[in-house]
């Protein structure tokens, strides 16, 4: 069991690879397409990558997801029911804005909502800072995956399509208030925390 992070994209955004007791991965965003270090340390550590999981539909976290499923043709593809239309919408996406890119996926892809589980780890809705974000929680190893709703010491912007401030405080609350304090936190544009630290810190911002 373990968790590798890698920088992806214009934005160096994180994307993280948790692999299992089993050997099973699972990749959270994908934000590039300069994936030899995934494919170099999935073959030396011998991972059955089986999951694509994201946290949401911006291109700084969906660039690569093409690249990927060619390279890997039978992993799944998971995506919040509220954002499929961010995978072939680059309006909606800003990959245009990001990268340049017209980007529409390829593939086939698997929507989740609030309570369904992907493997180990069980799906929850924090919509804000866009209308399907998902965090992703694994009881067994104490870890959540929060995409650009939680980062260390801060928060997502709101100000993009489908954005909405007071839907990601209630997002916020609802993450800090429902799982536990030591529960590590693996965002998509910080450094690790724990769910107690940033609820230390949004109550003194009088922000929750």
């Amino acid at each position: 069991m373990g968790i590798k992070k890698f920088y992806l994209g214009i934005y160096m955004t994180c994307c993280y690879l948790y692999w299992d007791e089993k050997r099973t991965g699972y990749l959270f965003d994908c934000g590039g397409t300069d994936l030899e270090d995934i494919v170099e340390f999935v073959e030396k550590e011998n991972i059955r990558l089986e999951y694509l999981v994201l946290t949401h539909g911006h291109g700084d976290h969906i660039g690569g997801i093409n690249r990927i499923i060619e390279l890997y043709p039978e992993i799944k593809v998971y995506i919040g029911e509220e954002e499929k239309e961010f995978l072939t919408d680059s309006k909606l996406s800003l990959s245009r804005e990001i990268s340049g890119i017209d980007f529409k996926f390829k593939g086939t892809y698997n929507t989740v909502k609030e309570g369904d589980h992907i493997g180990e780890f069980k799906v929850i809705d924090t919509p804000g800072h866009t209308i399907g974000s998902k965090c992703f929680y694994s009881e067994k190893a104490g870890i959540m995956f929060t995409g650009d709703t939680l980062f260390r010491r801060s928060f997502g912007r709101y100000d993009l399509p489908t954005g909405n401030p007071e839907v990601l405080f209630k997002s916020l609350e609802k993450l800090i208030n429902s799982y536990p304090a030591d529960t590590k936190v693996f965002s998509g544009h910080s450094e690790e925390t724990t769910l107690g630290e940033e609820k230390t810190f949004l109550k003194s911002q009088q922000l929750i």
